[in-house]
Protein backbone atom coordinates (compact mmCIF):
# COMPACT_ATOMS: atom_id res chain seq x y z
CA UNK A 1 0.00 0.00 0.00
CA UNK A 2 1.45 3.37 -1.04
CA UNK A 3 0.72 6.04 1.54
CA UNK A 4 -0.59 9.53 0.78
CA UNK A 5 2.47 11.01 2.49
CA UNK A 6 4.90 9.24 0.13
CA UNK A 7 2.93 10.43 -2.92
CA UNK A 8 2.82 14.05 -1.72
CA UNK A 9 6.54 13.95 -0.92
CA UNK A 10 7.26 12.73 -4.47
CA UNK A 11 4.94 15.38 -5.92
CA UNK A 12 6.87 18.04 -4.00
CA UNK A 13 10.17 16.77 -5.46
CA UNK A 14 8.84 16.77 -9.03
CA UNK A 15 7.44 20.30 -8.64
CA UNK A 16 10.95 21.51 -7.77
CA UNK A 17 12.25 20.19 -11.12
CA UNK A 18 13.15 23.17 -13.31
CA UNK A 19 11.05 22.29 -16.35
CA UNK A 20 7.94 22.07 -14.15
CA UNK A 21 8.71 24.82 -11.63
CA UNK A 22 9.13 27.22 -14.56
CA UNK A 23 5.87 26.10 -16.17
CA UNK A 24 2.89 27.09 -13.96
CA UNK A 25 0.42 25.30 -16.23
CA UNK A 26 2.21 21.96 -15.84
CA UNK A 27 2.52 22.46 -12.08
CA UNK A 28 -1.22 23.14 -11.73
CA UNK A 29 -2.02 20.20 -14.02
CA UNK A 30 0.06 17.73 -11.99
CA UNK A 31 -1.13 18.99 -8.60
CA UNK A 32 -4.77 18.87 -9.68
CA UNK A 33 -4.80 15.28 -10.95
CA UNK A 34 -2.75 13.92 -8.02
CA UNK A 35 -4.89 15.64 -5.36
CA UNK A 36 -8.06 14.37 -7.03
CA UNK A 37 -6.59 10.85 -7.10
CA UNK A 38 -5.56 11.00 -3.43
CA UNK A 39 -8.94 12.35 -2.33
CA UNK A 40 -10.76 9.52 -4.11
CA UNK A 41 -12.34 11.72 -6.80
CA UNK A 42 -10.96 10.00 -9.90
CA UNK A 43 -14.25 10.66 -11.69
CA UNK A 44 -13.21 14.34 -11.86
CA UNK A 45 -9.95 13.56 -13.64
CA UNK A 46 -11.42 14.17 -17.08
CA UNK A 47 -10.42 16.49 -19.88
CA UNK A 48 -13.19 19.03 -19.32
CA UNK A 49 -12.77 19.13 -15.54
CA UNK A 50 -8.99 19.45 -15.76
CA UNK A 51 -9.38 22.32 -18.22
CA UNK A 52 -11.97 24.26 -16.23
CA UNK A 53 -11.18 23.49 -12.57
CA UNK A 54 -7.48 22.74 -12.89
CA UNK A 55 -6.22 25.06 -15.61
CA UNK A 56 -8.72 27.92 -15.47
CA UNK A 57 -10.47 27.50 -18.81
CA UNK A 58 -13.96 29.09 -19.11
CA UNK A 59 -17.04 26.99 -18.42
CA UNK A 60 -17.85 26.78 -22.15
CA UNK A 61 -14.53 24.97 -22.78
CA UNK A 62 -15.10 22.24 -25.39
CA UNK A 63 -12.38 19.52 -25.39
CA UNK A 64 -13.61 18.20 -28.73
CA UNK A 65 -12.68 21.49 -30.40
CA UNK A 66 -9.82 22.64 -28.18
CA UNK A 67 -6.76 20.42 -27.67
CA UNK A 68 -5.45 22.59 -24.78
CA UNK A 69 -5.54 19.84 -22.14
CA UNK A 70 -4.23 17.12 -24.47
CA UNK A 71 -1.29 19.26 -25.54
CA UNK A 72 -0.25 20.06 -21.98
CA UNK A 73 -0.78 16.46 -20.91
CA UNK A 74 1.73 15.44 -23.57
CA UNK A 75 4.19 18.06 -22.34
CA UNK A 76 3.70 16.92 -18.74
CA UNK A 77 4.39 13.27 -19.60
CA UNK A 78 7.62 14.28 -21.35
CA UNK A 79 8.81 16.42 -18.43
CA UNK A 80 8.07 13.66 -15.91
CA UNK A 81 10.07 11.29 -18.10
CA UNK A 82 13.01 13.70 -18.02
CA UNK A 83 12.73 14.02 -14.25
CA UNK A 84 13.01 10.25 -13.71
CA UNK A 85 15.94 10.05 -16.11
CA UNK A 86 17.66 12.83 -14.18
CA UNK A 87 17.21 13.96 -10.58
CA UNK A 88 14.51 11.38 -9.86
CA UNK A 89 16.37 8.34 -11.18
CA UNK A 90 16.73 6.86 -7.66
CA UNK A 91 13.41 8.04 -6.18
CA UNK A 92 11.48 5.45 -4.16
CA UNK A 93 8.21 6.27 -5.91
CA UNK A 94 7.47 6.67 -9.62
CA UNK A 95 4.47 8.71 -10.76
CA UNK A 96 3.16 7.99 -14.24
CA UNK A 97 0.30 9.35 -16.36
CA UNK A 98 -0.47 6.49 -18.76
CA UNK A 99 -1.42 7.44 -22.31
CA UNK A 100 -5.13 7.29 -22.94
CA UNK A 101 -6.01 8.58 -19.46
CA UNK A 102 -5.21 11.51 -17.18
CA UNK A 103 -5.43 9.46 -13.96
CA UNK A 104 -1.96 9.16 -12.38
CA UNK A 105 -0.54 5.78 -11.37
CA UNK A 106 1.97 5.25 -8.53
CA UNK A 107 4.68 2.56 -8.52
CA UNK A 108 7.34 1.63 -5.98
CA UNK A 109 10.67 1.45 -7.74
CA UNK A 110 11.81 -1.66 -5.91
CA UNK A 111 8.85 -3.66 -7.20
CA UNK A 112 10.09 -6.36 -9.54
CA UNK A 113 7.00 -6.04 -11.69
CA UNK A 114 4.82 -3.00 -12.29
CA UNK A 115 1.06 -3.04 -11.88
CA UNK A 116 0.69 -3.33 -15.65
CA UNK A 117 3.03 -6.31 -15.87
CA UNK A 118 5.96 -4.29 -17.22
CA UNK A 119 9.38 -5.00 -15.69
CA UNK A 120 11.68 -2.31 -14.25
CA UNK A 121 14.05 -2.87 -17.16
CA UNK A 122 11.23 -2.39 -19.66
CA UNK A 123 10.14 0.79 -17.90
CA UNK A 124 13.67 2.13 -18.12
CA UNK A 125 13.73 1.32 -21.83
CA UNK A 126 10.43 3.11 -22.28
CA UNK A 127 11.70 6.17 -20.42
CA UNK A 128 14.84 6.16 -22.56
CA UNK A 129 12.75 5.89 -25.71
CA UNK A 130 10.62 8.84 -24.66
CA UNK A 131 13.73 10.83 -23.85
CA UNK A 132 15.06 10.18 -27.35
CA UNK A 133 11.73 11.41 -28.68
CA UNK A 134 12.04 14.69 -26.80
CA UNK A 135 15.35 15.41 -28.51
CA UNK A 136 14.40 14.24 -31.99
CA UNK A 137 13.91 16.61 -34.85
CA UNK A 138 10.20 15.94 -35.15
CA UNK A 139 9.41 15.49 -31.47
CA UNK A 140 7.15 12.91 -29.90
CA UNK A 141 3.98 14.88 -30.38
CA UNK A 142 1.53 15.65 -33.09
CA UNK A 143 2.06 18.97 -34.85
CA UNK A 144 0.12 21.81 -33.20
CA UNK A 145 -1.82 24.25 -35.39
CA UNK A 146 -3.43 27.58 -34.54
CA UNK A 147 -5.99 29.29 -36.77
CA UNK A 148 -5.69 33.08 -36.51
CA UNK A 149 -8.50 35.49 -37.43
CA UNK A 150 -8.84 36.26 -41.12
CA UNK A 151 -8.66 39.95 -42.11
CA UNK A 152 -11.34 41.78 -44.07
CA UNK A 153 -9.37 43.97 -46.50
CA UNK A 154 -12.50 45.61 -47.90
CA UNK A 155 -14.06 48.84 -46.70
CA UNK A 156 -17.35 46.97 -46.55
CA UNK A 157 -17.89 45.44 -43.11
CA UNK A 158 -21.39 44.07 -43.64
CA UNK A 159 -19.86 40.67 -44.37
CA UNK A 160 -17.59 40.52 -41.33
CA UNK A 161 -19.62 37.51 -40.20
CA UNK A 162 -18.42 35.66 -43.32
CA UNK A 163 -14.78 36.52 -42.54
CA UNK A 164 -15.10 35.45 -38.90
CA UNK A 165 -16.96 32.33 -39.95
CA UNK A 166 -14.08 31.17 -42.18
CA UNK A 167 -11.63 31.09 -39.27
CA UNK A 168 -14.08 29.59 -36.81
CA UNK A 169 -15.18 26.81 -39.16
CA UNK A 170 -11.59 26.01 -40.12
CA UNK A 171 -10.67 25.64 -36.46
CA UNK A 172 -13.69 23.47 -35.70
CA UNK A 173 -13.26 21.18 -38.71
CA UNK A 174 -9.48 20.89 -38.38
CA UNK A 175 -9.96 19.56 -34.84
CA UNK A 176 -11.51 16.41 -36.36
CA UNK A 177 -8.29 15.48 -38.18
CA UNK A 178 -6.48 13.02 -35.96
CA UNK A 179 -2.92 13.74 -37.08
CA UNK A 180 -2.81 17.31 -35.78
CA UNK A 181 -3.70 19.17 -32.57
CA UNK A 182 -5.61 22.43 -32.91
CA UNK A 183 -5.57 25.37 -30.51
CA UNK A 184 -8.98 26.88 -29.80
CA UNK A 185 -9.80 29.61 -32.32
CA UNK A 186 -10.91 32.12 -29.69
CA UNK A 187 -7.84 31.55 -27.50
CA UNK A 188 -5.67 32.91 -30.36
CA UNK A 189 -7.94 35.81 -31.26
CA UNK A 190 -5.60 38.48 -29.84
CA UNK A 191 -2.65 37.37 -31.97
CA UNK A 192 -1.57 38.33 -35.47
CA UNK A 193 0.70 36.61 -37.98
CA UNK A 194 3.58 39.04 -37.33
CA UNK A 195 6.79 37.24 -36.40
CA UNK A 196 6.71 38.78 -32.89
CA UNK A 197 3.26 37.33 -32.24
CA UNK A 198 4.24 33.97 -33.72
CA UNK A 199 7.22 33.74 -31.39
CA UNK A 200 5.07 34.67 -28.39
CA UNK A 201 2.47 32.05 -29.35
CA UNK A 202 5.13 29.38 -29.84
CA UNK A 203 6.55 30.15 -26.40
CA UNK A 204 3.18 30.04 -24.62
CA UNK A 205 1.42 27.25 -26.54
CA UNK A 206 4.23 25.39 -28.35
CA UNK A 207 2.53 25.75 -31.74
CA UNK A 208 4.19 24.51 -34.92
CA UNK A 209 1.99 26.03 -37.64
CA UNK A 210 -0.37 28.97 -38.08
CA UNK A 211 -3.19 29.18 -40.60
CA UNK A 212 -4.48 32.63 -41.46
CA UNK A 213 -5.37 34.83 -44.40
CA UNK A 214 -7.43 37.68 -45.75
CA UNK A 215 -10.75 38.24 -47.49
CA UNK A 216 -11.59 40.90 -50.05
CA UNK A 217 -15.06 41.64 -51.47
CA UNK A 218 -15.16 43.16 -54.95
CA UNK A 219 -18.66 43.74 -56.35
CA UNK A 220 -20.24 40.28 -56.32
CA UNK A 221 -16.95 38.41 -55.95
CA UNK A 222 -15.19 37.20 -52.82
CA UNK A 223 -11.44 36.60 -52.95
CA UNK A 224 -9.88 34.63 -50.15
CA UNK A 225 -6.14 34.28 -49.58
CA UNK A 226 -5.02 31.49 -47.22
CA UNK A 227 -1.53 31.01 -45.79
CA UNK A 228 0.00 28.23 -43.73
CA UNK A 229 2.99 29.60 -41.81
CA UNK A 230 5.78 27.81 -39.96
CA UNK A 231 5.61 29.32 -36.46
CA UNK A 232 9.31 28.95 -35.68
CA UNK A 233 10.58 31.01 -38.61
CA UNK A 234 7.55 32.71 -40.13
CA UNK A 235 8.21 30.93 -43.44
CA UNK A 236 5.15 30.45 -45.65
CA UNK A 237 4.54 26.71 -46.19
CA UNK A 238 1.43 27.03 -48.34
CA UNK A 239 -0.55 29.82 -49.94
CA UNK A 240 -3.62 29.68 -52.12
CA UNK A 241 -6.16 32.11 -53.52
CA UNK A 242 -9.85 31.29 -53.91
CA UNK A 243 -12.25 33.43 -55.97
CA UNK A 244 -15.96 32.79 -55.98
CA UNK A 245 -19.11 34.51 -57.22
CA UNK A 246 -21.07 35.45 -54.10
CA UNK A 247 -24.82 35.84 -53.62
CA UNK A 248 -27.01 35.99 -50.55
CA UNK A 249 -28.25 32.50 -51.43
CA UNK A 250 -24.87 30.76 -51.81
CA UNK A 251 -22.71 32.54 -49.22
CA UNK A 252 -22.66 29.63 -46.76
CA UNK A 253 -22.17 27.08 -49.52
CA UNK A 254 -19.15 29.07 -50.71
CA UNK A 255 -17.75 29.17 -47.18
CA UNK A 256 -18.19 25.40 -46.83
CA UNK A 257 -16.61 24.74 -50.22
CA UNK A 258 -13.51 26.86 -49.56
CA UNK A 259 -13.05 25.48 -46.04
CA UNK A 260 -13.23 21.90 -47.35
CA UNK A 261 -10.53 22.56 -49.94
CA UNK A 262 -8.27 24.22 -47.37
CA UNK A 263 -8.78 21.39 -44.88
CA UNK A 264 -7.64 18.71 -47.29
CA UNK A 265 -4.78 20.74 -48.71
CA UNK A 266 -3.41 21.38 -45.20
CA UNK A 267 -4.46 18.59 -42.83
CA UNK A 268 -5.41 15.45 -44.75
CA UNK A 269 -3.15 12.38 -44.66
CA UNK A 270 -1.35 13.62 -47.77
CA UNK A 271 -1.69 17.30 -46.86
CA UNK A 272 1.03 19.93 -46.43
CA UNK A 273 1.55 19.47 -42.68
CA UNK A 274 1.81 15.67 -42.68
CA UNK A 275 4.03 15.58 -45.75
CA UNK A 276 6.27 18.30 -44.29
CA UNK A 277 6.67 16.22 -41.13
CA UNK A 278 7.12 12.99 -43.06
CA UNK A 279 9.91 14.41 -45.19
CA UNK A 280 11.66 16.17 -42.30
CA UNK A 281 13.51 13.06 -41.12
CA UNK A 282 15.90 10.89 -43.08
CA UNK A 283 14.14 8.55 -45.50
CA UNK A 284 16.52 5.66 -44.85
CA UNK A 285 16.82 6.09 -41.08
CA UNK A 286 15.08 3.29 -39.17
CA UNK A 287 17.15 2.85 -36.01
CA UNK A 288 16.08 4.74 -32.87
CA UNK A 289 12.93 6.10 -34.45
CA UNK A 290 10.33 7.42 -32.05
CA UNK A 291 6.71 6.40 -32.47
CA UNK A 292 5.63 9.61 -34.18
CA UNK A 293 8.46 9.34 -36.70
CA UNK A 294 7.41 5.75 -37.44
CA UNK A 295 3.92 7.06 -38.15
CA UNK A 296 5.40 9.62 -40.54
CA UNK A 297 7.21 6.80 -42.36
CA UNK A 298 3.75 5.49 -43.21
CA UNK A 299 2.61 8.84 -44.61
CA UNK A 300 5.86 9.23 -46.51
CA UNK A 301 5.07 5.90 -48.21
CA UNK A 302 1.61 7.24 -49.14
CA UNK A 303 3.20 10.10 -51.05
CA UNK A 304 4.40 7.86 -53.89
CA UNK A 305 3.77 4.19 -52.89
CA UNK A 306 7.46 3.39 -53.26
CA UNK A 307 7.95 -0.35 -52.36
CA UNK A 308 11.16 0.50 -50.48
CA UNK A 309 9.25 3.01 -48.35
CA UNK A 310 6.59 0.38 -47.75
CA UNK A 311 9.13 -1.97 -46.20
CA UNK A 312 10.59 0.82 -44.06
CA UNK A 313 7.12 1.81 -42.88
CA UNK A 314 6.27 -1.78 -41.89
CA UNK A 315 9.55 -2.19 -40.02
CA UNK A 316 9.26 1.17 -38.23
CA UNK A 317 5.63 0.64 -37.22
CA UNK A 318 6.31 -2.86 -35.95
CA UNK A 319 8.96 -1.38 -33.65
CA UNK A 320 6.60 1.44 -32.64
CA UNK A 321 3.79 -0.94 -31.70
CA UNK A 322 6.28 -3.00 -29.66
CA UNK A 323 7.25 0.15 -27.71
CA UNK A 324 3.71 1.56 -27.41
CA UNK A 325 1.25 -1.33 -27.81
CA UNK A 326 -1.62 0.95 -26.75
CA UNK A 327 -0.95 3.53 -29.46
CA UNK A 328 -4.13 3.22 -31.52
CA UNK A 329 -2.89 5.14 -34.54
CA UNK A 330 0.37 3.17 -34.88
CA UNK A 331 -1.54 -0.13 -34.53
CA UNK A 332 -4.15 0.97 -37.07
CA UNK A 333 -1.57 2.04 -39.65
CA UNK A 334 0.38 -1.19 -39.25
CA UNK A 335 -2.86 -3.16 -39.64
CA UNK A 336 -3.50 -1.23 -42.85
CA UNK A 337 -0.11 -2.21 -44.24
CA UNK A 338 -0.78 -5.85 -43.37
CA UNK A 339 -4.11 -5.71 -45.23
CA UNK A 340 -2.21 -4.33 -48.24
CA UNK A 341 0.10 -7.34 -48.04
CA UNK A 342 -2.89 -9.68 -47.79
CA UNK A 343 -4.59 -8.11 -50.81
CA UNK A 344 -1.53 -7.84 -53.05
CA UNK A 345 0.12 -11.22 -52.50
CA UNK A 346 -0.80 -13.63 -55.33
CA UNK A 347 -1.34 -16.47 -52.85
CA UNK A 348 -3.74 -16.12 -49.94
CA UNK A 349 -2.03 -15.77 -46.54
CA UNK A 350 -4.55 -16.11 -43.71
CA UNK A 351 -1.91 -15.37 -41.05
CA UNK A 352 -1.43 -11.86 -42.42
CA UNK A 353 -5.18 -11.16 -42.27
CA UNK A 354 -5.34 -12.58 -38.74
CA UNK A 355 -2.51 -10.28 -37.64
CA UNK A 356 -4.13 -7.27 -39.33
CA UNK A 357 -7.44 -8.08 -37.63
CA UNK A 358 -5.83 -8.33 -34.18
CA UNK A 359 -4.10 -4.97 -34.63
CA UNK A 360 -7.27 -3.34 -35.96
CA UNK A 361 -9.32 -4.64 -33.04
CA UNK A 362 -6.71 -3.43 -30.56
CA UNK A 363 -6.62 0.03 -32.15
CA UNK A 364 -10.43 0.35 -32.12
CA UNK A 365 -10.56 -0.87 -28.52
CA UNK A 366 -7.88 1.53 -27.26
CA UNK A 367 -9.37 4.52 -29.09
CA UNK A 368 -12.85 4.14 -30.67
CA UNK A 369 -12.51 7.74 -31.93
CA UNK A 370 -9.44 6.90 -34.01
CA UNK A 371 -10.64 7.25 -37.61
CA UNK A 372 -7.79 5.16 -39.00
CA UNK A 373 -8.75 2.36 -36.58
CA UNK A 374 -12.35 2.36 -37.85
CA UNK A 375 -11.11 2.52 -41.44
CA UNK A 376 -8.94 -0.57 -41.12
CA UNK A 377 -11.68 -2.35 -39.13
CA UNK A 378 -13.97 -1.85 -42.12
CA UNK A 379 -11.38 -3.41 -44.41
CA UNK A 380 -10.46 -6.44 -42.30
CA UNK A 381 -14.17 -7.19 -41.91
CA UNK A 382 -14.64 -6.80 -45.67
CA UNK A 383 -11.74 -9.19 -46.32
CA UNK A 384 -13.29 -11.66 -43.88
CA UNK A 385 -16.62 -11.42 -45.80
CA UNK A 386 -18.46 -9.93 -42.81
CA UNK A 387 -20.43 -7.43 -44.82
CA UNK A 388 -22.87 -6.06 -42.22
CA UNK A 389 -20.17 -5.46 -39.64
CA UNK A 390 -17.94 -3.91 -42.30
CA UNK A 391 -20.69 -1.50 -43.34
CA UNK A 392 -21.21 -0.52 -39.69
CA UNK A 393 -17.49 0.22 -39.37
CA UNK A 394 -17.57 2.29 -42.58
CA UNK A 395 -20.41 4.40 -41.19
CA UNK A 396 -18.58 4.90 -37.88
CA UNK A 397 -15.44 5.89 -39.75
CA UNK A 398 -17.12 8.46 -41.98
CA UNK A 399 -19.05 9.94 -39.06
CA UNK A 400 -15.81 10.69 -37.19
CA UNK A 401 -14.69 13.09 -39.93
CA UNK A 402 -16.67 13.24 -43.19
CA UNK A 403 -14.30 15.91 -44.54
CA UNK A 404 -11.11 13.84 -44.60
CA UNK A 405 -10.94 13.15 -48.34
CA UNK A 406 -8.27 10.43 -48.27
CA UNK A 407 -10.06 8.32 -45.66
CA UNK A 408 -13.47 8.98 -47.17
CA UNK A 409 -12.19 7.74 -50.53
CA UNK A 410 -10.99 4.42 -49.06
CA UNK A 411 -14.41 3.95 -47.50
CA UNK A 412 -16.13 4.52 -50.85
CA UNK A 413 -13.86 1.85 -52.33
CA UNK A 414 -14.96 -0.50 -49.55
CA UNK A 415 -18.59 0.33 -50.37
CA UNK A 416 -18.28 -0.51 -54.08
CA UNK A 417 -16.35 -3.72 -53.43
CA UNK A 418 -19.30 -4.90 -51.35
CA UNK A 419 -21.90 -3.90 -53.94
CA UNK A 420 -23.21 -0.80 -52.09
CA UNK A 421 -23.24 1.40 -55.17
CA UNK A 422 -25.78 4.04 -54.14
CA UNK A 423 -23.91 4.91 -50.96
CA UNK A 424 -20.60 4.70 -52.75
CA UNK A 425 -21.58 7.15 -55.48
CA UNK A 426 -22.92 9.63 -52.93
CA UNK A 427 -19.60 9.69 -51.07
CA UNK A 428 -17.57 9.64 -54.30
CA UNK A 429 -19.23 12.88 -55.33
CA UNK A 430 -18.53 14.30 -51.89
CA UNK A 431 -14.87 13.31 -52.15
CA UNK A 432 -14.60 15.13 -55.46
CA UNK A 433 -16.08 18.25 -53.83
CA UNK A 434 -13.70 18.12 -50.86
CA UNK A 435 -10.51 18.30 -52.84
CA UNK A 436 -9.63 19.23 -56.43
CA UNK A 437 -7.09 16.37 -56.35
CA UNK A 438 -9.13 13.17 -56.24
CA UNK A 439 -7.36 10.53 -54.08
CA UNK A 440 -6.21 7.32 -55.76
CA UNK A 441 -8.65 5.07 -53.91
CA UNK A 442 -11.53 7.28 -55.09
CA UNK A 443 -10.32 6.97 -58.69
CA UNK A 444 -10.25 3.20 -58.23
CA UNK A 445 -13.74 3.28 -56.73
CA UNK A 446 -15.03 5.35 -59.67
CA UNK A 447 -13.55 2.77 -62.06
CA UNK A 448 -15.29 -0.13 -60.30
CA UNK A 449 -18.55 1.83 -60.10
CA UNK A 450 -18.57 2.46 -63.86
CA UNK A 451 -17.59 -1.16 -64.49
CA UNK A 452 -20.73 -2.14 -62.55
CA UNK A 453 -22.88 0.24 -64.63
CA UNK A 454 -21.31 -1.22 -67.80
CA UNK A 455 -19.87 2.18 -68.79
CA UNK A 456 -16.54 0.63 -69.69
CA UNK A 457 -15.09 3.64 -71.51
CA UNK A 458 -15.65 5.76 -68.39
CA UNK A 459 -14.21 2.97 -66.26
CA UNK A 460 -11.08 2.93 -68.42
CA UNK A 461 -10.69 6.71 -68.08
CA UNK A 462 -10.57 6.44 -64.29
CA UNK A 463 -8.11 3.54 -64.47
CA UNK A 464 -5.86 5.65 -66.69
CA UNK A 465 -5.84 8.38 -64.02
CA UNK A 466 -4.49 5.99 -61.41
CA UNK A 467 -0.87 5.95 -60.39
CA UNK A 468 0.78 3.11 -62.39
CA UNK A 469 0.59 0.43 -59.71
CA UNK A 470 0.84 -3.15 -60.92
CA UNK A 471 -0.92 -4.99 -58.09
CA UNK A 472 -2.37 -8.45 -58.89
CA UNK A 473 -5.96 -7.24 -58.61
CA UNK A 474 -5.38 -4.20 -60.82
CA UNK A 475 -3.64 -6.27 -63.49
CA UNK A 476 -6.59 -8.66 -63.63
CA UNK A 477 -9.19 -5.89 -63.41
CA UNK A 478 -7.62 -3.98 -66.31
CA UNK A 479 -7.66 -7.17 -68.36
CA UNK A 480 -11.31 -7.76 -67.49
CA UNK A 481 -12.23 -4.21 -68.55
CA UNK A 482 -10.41 -4.76 -71.84
CA UNK A 483 -12.33 -7.99 -72.34
CA UNK A 484 -15.66 -6.25 -71.71
CA UNK A 485 -14.83 -3.37 -74.05
CA UNK A 486 -13.36 -5.31 -76.95
CA UNK A 487 -14.73 -8.87 -76.66
CA UNK A 488 -11.39 -9.87 -78.14
CA UNK A 489 -9.49 -12.85 -76.85
CA UNK A 490 -5.73 -12.72 -76.66
CA UNK A 491 -3.65 -15.73 -77.59
CA UNK A 492 -0.73 -14.54 -75.52
CA UNK A 493 -0.53 -12.79 -72.15
CA UNK A 494 2.30 -11.10 -70.33
CA UNK A 495 4.38 -13.15 -67.93
CA UNK A 496 2.78 -11.31 -64.99
CA UNK A 497 -0.71 -12.34 -66.09
CA UNK A 498 0.36 -15.93 -66.74
CA UNK A 499 1.84 -16.12 -63.23
CA UNK A 500 -1.43 -14.83 -61.73
CA UNK A 501 -3.65 -17.20 -63.70
CA UNK A 502 -3.70 -20.05 -61.11
CA UNK A 503 -4.67 -17.57 -58.37
CA UNK A 504 -6.93 -15.25 -60.39
CA UNK A 505 -10.27 -16.20 -58.86
CA UNK A 506 -8.86 -16.09 -55.33
CA UNK A 507 -7.29 -12.66 -55.95
CA UNK A 508 -10.63 -11.30 -57.19
CA UNK A 509 -12.55 -12.94 -54.32
CA UNK A 510 -10.33 -11.40 -51.65
CA UNK A 511 -10.87 -7.87 -52.91
CA UNK A 512 -14.47 -8.22 -54.07
CA UNK A 513 -16.78 -10.17 -51.75
CA UNK A 514 -19.83 -9.05 -53.74
CA UNK A 515 -20.69 -12.12 -55.82
CA UNK A 516 -22.39 -10.21 -58.64
CA UNK A 517 -19.42 -7.88 -59.15
CA UNK A 518 -16.99 -10.78 -58.86
CA UNK A 519 -18.94 -12.66 -61.54
CA UNK A 520 -18.80 -9.68 -63.91
CA UNK A 521 -15.02 -9.35 -63.46
CA UNK A 522 -14.52 -13.07 -64.03
CA UNK A 523 -16.67 -12.89 -67.17
CA UNK A 524 -14.48 -10.03 -68.45
CA UNK A 525 -11.38 -12.17 -67.94
CA UNK A 526 -13.02 -14.96 -69.91
CA UNK A 527 -13.91 -12.56 -72.72
CA UNK A 528 -10.29 -11.45 -72.78
CA UNK A 529 -9.25 -15.07 -73.23
CA UNK A 530 -7.99 -15.84 -69.71
CA UNK A 531 -9.47 -19.22 -68.81
CA UNK A 532 -9.57 -19.62 -65.04
CA UNK A 533 -10.17 -23.04 -63.56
Amino acid sequence: MISTEIVRKELHEILKFGEISNAPILSRFLEFIIEKKLSGHEEEIKEYTIGVKGLGKPSDFNPQLDAYVRIHAGRLRQVITKYYLGPGKNDELIIEIPKGTYIPVFHLRDSLEKADGTSEEQHSMLFASLNDNNHSGNGHKKPVLAVLPFHNLSSENSKDYFVAGIGEQLSTDLARFQNISVISYYSTYKYDSAIKDLQEMKKSTDIDYVLTGSVRFVNDMVRLNVQLILAESGAIMFTENYSRHLTTENIFDIQEQIVSEVLNAVADDNGIIIMHRAHASSFTKTENLNVQEAIYKYFDYLSDYDPAKFQLAVYALEKAVAVEPHNALASALLAGLYTDIYITKPEKDDWVLTKATELAQSAARFDPQCQHAQKVMAWVLLLASKKEKSLEAIERCIKLNPKAASILSTMTLAYVCQGEYTQAYKWLQETAHLSPLVPGSAKFAFAIYYFHTKEYQECQKWLDRLMPLETPFLLLFRLSVNGKMNHKQSSKFSRDIEDLKPHAEDIISRMVPDLSLKGEIMEGLKLAGLTVK
